[in-house]
């Protein structure tokens, strides 16, 4: 079966840090999550590696257009 990837697993957010994202952005004068990792990502030098890895993942699975 030529061509076939096995399937990743959704990766998942610890338990410990579910929400740290959230409140990094309204401690950070964002209106909510999804502005503040728009933001990151427009300019990630400007955050710390771990800042941008929490925007990607906001980005990626909780900020899509419905």
């Amino acid at each position: 079966m030529a061509g076939r990837t096995k399937k990743k697993k959704f990766p998942q957010i610890k338990k410990s840090n579910e929400g740290d994202f959230t409140k990094w952005a309204m401690n950070n004068g964002f209106k909510d999550a999804c502005s503040g990792a728009s933001a990151v990502m427009k300019n990630t030098k400007e955050y710390s590696p771990k800042v941008v890895k929490m925007a990607n993942y906001a980005n990626n699975f909780g900020c899509k257009a419905k």
